[in-house]
């Protein structure tokens, strides 16, 4: 039995500490948080970062930006990995054992499932701490990518482009459609065709739309649709880049 110590209990803590709570050859041994909703602090919870125990693996599930304001409070002999996307695993520089354990997935409070089939990119410093990460991602129902730092984070970056900016770009369309007093849900199923669309081709190849067909009416006629300046401006710079990918 492997003792865990989760620190951070944002949407990726609370959810790595419930999983790993109900695991056979890992324990919860304690799961910190600076502040609980309600005051209301889980059985193995604590709020108190010298509170910690000494556990076998110490997971930062933190900000980037406060990663390493815990090293203070965990021995430099333990194993400890961050959950980071874009952060190198160098910033273990006093750490011989260390890694990284980023689940490559949306973690909201509106998706209520663990970790299920999500697939975790894992680093480490030595083999052994690698197939430990390993176990705990496939003890999660998870997989695994083994990517360096470098990788990791151009994965990252991917991964911004096509969730958080097209989550972004779906939620323009939808104001245009609140603003407009036009049903949201009849975008749904071209949303839904287009996304099956790009899983199963080459995203450019099936690329669509008045700037892939250089439809200069269409394009005019949007622009002068949108009244916010801002929305204009990425209404010409999306633009402009379907076109420059096709030049």
């Amino acid at each position: 039995m492997l003792n865990i110590s989760v620190i951070g209990n944002g949407n990726v803590g609370s959810k790595l500490a419930r999983s790993i709570d109900n695991l056979k050859d890992f324990k919860l041994l304690d799961w910190y948080g600076r502040n609980w909703i309600n005051n209301k602090i889980p059985e193995k919870g604590i709020d108190k970062i010298k509170d910690l125990k000494k556990s076998d693996l110490y997971i930062l599930a933190v900000s980037d930006n406060s990663i390493d304001k815990f090293f203070d409070f965990i021995p430099k002999d333990s194993l400890i990995v961050h959950c980071s996307g874009a952060t190198s695993i160098n910033i273990f520089k006093d750490y011989s054992r260390s890694g990284v354990l980023f689940p490559l997935q949306t973690i909201s409070k509106l998706n209520n499932k663990l970790f299920t089939k999500t697939t975790f990119c894992i680093e480490a410093k030595n083999k052994k701490d690698l197939n430990l990460l390993k176990k705990l991602t496939l003890s999660l129902g998870g997989y695994n990518e083994c990517l360096n730092s470098k990788q990791r984070a151009n994965l990252h970056l991917s991964a911004v482009w096509v969730n958080n900016f097209v989550n972004h770009i779906i939620y323009k369309g939808k104001r245009i459609c609140d603003d407009n007093n036009i049903s949201f849900s009849i975008l749904k199923p071209i949303i839904k065709t287009t996304i099956n669309q790009i899983l199963n081709n080459d995203p450019k190849e099936i690329q669509t739309g008045p700037a892939r067909r250089g439809d200069i009416k269409t394009l005019e006629k949007h622009k002068e649709l949108i009244k916010d300046l801002n929305d204009k401006v990425l209404y010409d710079t999306i633009t402009k880049s379907i076109q420059n990918s096709y030049e």
